[in-house]
């Protein structure tokens, strides 16, 4: 996962919903982690913070 892949919120209680959006940002935790936070501009404009990579599904990935 990197910034610009489109992404679904793939979070359990949460995936009825369909929430797609797009990773804008890496969020900064401090100190080192196995799983990374993004911040996320979902498709009804709000920016989620700190959205665990697992919480998420990569639809589709940013060409370089």
């Amino acid at each position: 996962m990197k910034v610009g892949d489109l992404v679904k919120d793939n979070y359990p209680s949460r995936s009825h919903l369909n929430t797609i959006g797009v990773l804008v940002g890496e969020a900064r935790l401090g100190s080192p982690r196995l799983n990374k936070a993004f911040k996320v501009l979902w498709q009804n404009g709000t920016i989620g913070n700190n959205v665990w990579d697992y919480d998420l599904k990569v639809i589709c990935e940013k060409k370089p």
